[in-house]
């Protein structure tokens, strides 16, 4: 049976196990089952509580027995405890042998001894066939802690359709472009609501209510050629450049009338629900929004987030990873557990079950996700598209905190009309010297 640390994050909280029906033995790896032909290492796991990922588990299981000698027995936790859970683990040097890692953790946990070096673990970790953005997260302090099993990079998503009635011809290359592709998207749909129509806005992101609004400001600010952290890991998101990208992301919903008045407050439901309604035509979202969208594969294309005056065209990414923990005393079959998720085969299949992407670059060609249009378009998306996450800092959650605050901040007084010139600027100021308090 496995058992389930929390029910939080979505998938079921329980879920059966595959069984081994054979008889167990003892070597020096630990705990095996098996026949007289060959001895099968069974592997503890504790992952985030997902569906996809708790049957991609039990289907890989019989495989992985048979072909490489392992097996794995998982439990799950959720997003709510995951952290306090995993760190009481580190503290006390007891726990599942291997464990999906929350990249923004990963730091404070390397300095705990709380994760293995996968090339001291014995992992042949095929570094040259993985995106570099999820590996390069993988690592720290000189550790690589971890191989990034799937990831999520954000595409400017849009319904081609709406956008040809439009009269526009695909994604916006620049925020500049975006303005006028609004001006051209509004006369269409005004023309279309005095008929009776649904009224319509080009464009949509969550706003001051959805928990991860700093990652979308982050987008905005590296679209604009700006930092979160110097050379010297102090804050800098108070630069002109991140001014800048702050007025334009509350300017959406405002002085440049792109996305709907109310999105300015949105948080990730009420965006989904504007997409899937096609109250907004386009959004900045991961392969994961084609589940809520019928026939994604005809109605749906990926293409490059915009970029601003002084910037490229950039996303965020979440990415998780598998680890190996140090007190594990079943280190040869781990490293055969990683070494088997990172073959292009497994890694699509993990992928298209979970919803995000592969991220080994042959996995795009594996059957599983090879005549996939929307996968092959971000992959695409990919070659063209500067791809980076939150820094990787110990205190990365104090400076998080800090900035989320001025964000709320500056789009609640615009929404309610209380925005002045230099209140933006005055705000960010702030949380930059209780980011750097943290770090």
């Amino acid at each position: 049976m496995v058992t389930a640390l929390a029910g939080c994050g979505g998938g079921d909280t329980t879920t059966e196990g595959e069984g081994s029906g054979s008889t167990p033995t003892e070597t020096n790896e630990g705990t095996t089952t098996g026949t007289a032909s060959q001895n099968v290492t069974t592997l503890s796991l504790r992952m985030f509580a997902n569906s996809a990922k708790e049957k991609f588990i039990n289907d890989h299981n019989p495989k992985m027995r048979e072909e490489i000698g392992v097996e794995v027995d998982y439990e799950t936790m959720g997003w709510s405890n995951a952290k306090k859970v995993q760190n009481n683990s580190i503290t006390s040097g007891s726990g599942p042998d291997v464990e999906e890692i929350a990249s923004t953790w990963m730091p404070k946990q390397i300095n705990s001894n709380g994760w293995m070096d996968m090339g001291e673990a014995g992992v042949d970790l095929p570094e040259d066939k993985i995106y570099d953005s999820p590996m390069e997260i993988g690592k720290f302090d000189g550790v690589t802690a971890g191989f990034p099993w799937f990831w999520g990079p954000r595409a400017h998503l849009y319904y081609d359709g709406m956008m040809e009635s439009a009269g526009i011809d695909g994604a916006p290359s620049t925020w500049d472009e975006m303005i006028e592709d609004a001006k051209t998207f509004n006369g269409w749909a005004e023309k279309q609501a005095s008929s009776g129509f649904q009224q319509k806005s080009l464009f949509g992101i969550p706003g001051a209510n959805n928990w991860a609004v700093t990652q979308y400001y982050m987008m905005l600010l590296w679209q604009n050629g700006g930092q979160m952290l110097d050379d010297n890991n102090k804050a800098v998101f108070n630069s002109d450049k991140a001014v800048q990208a702050m007025n334009f992301y509350k300017d959406l919903a405002g002085a440049n009338n792109i996305s709907p008045r109310s999105s300015i407050e949105w948080n990730g439901t009420a965006r989904n629900n504007a997409f899937i309604s096609k109250q907004i035509a386009s959004t900045w979202a991961g392969i994961t929004m084609k589940s809520n969208i019928s026939n994604p594969q005809k109605n749906l294309t990926a293409g490059a987030p915009p970029a601003g005056p002084n910037g490229d065209p950039s996303t965020f990414f979440g990415v998780n990873l598998i680890g190996i923990h140090p007190w594990t005393d079943k280190q040869r079959a781990a490293a055969k557990f990683v070494e088997y998720l990172t073959r292009a085969d497994v890694n699509a299949d993990l992928a298209k079950r979970r919803g995000f992407l592969p991220s080994v670059k042959e996995s795009f060609q594996a059957p599983a996700i090879q005549n996939n249009s929307l996968f092959q378009e971000f992959n695409t998306l990919l070659e063209d598209t500067n791809a980076k996450t939150a820094p990787q800092v110990v205190g990365w959650g104090g400076v998080a905190n800090s900035l989320k605050g001025a964000i709320v901040d500056i789009l609640t007084k615009e929404s309610t009309g209380n925005w002045s010139q230099g209140d933006t600027k005055k705000r960010l100021d702030a949380a930059v010297t209780q980011a750097n308090d943290a770090l």
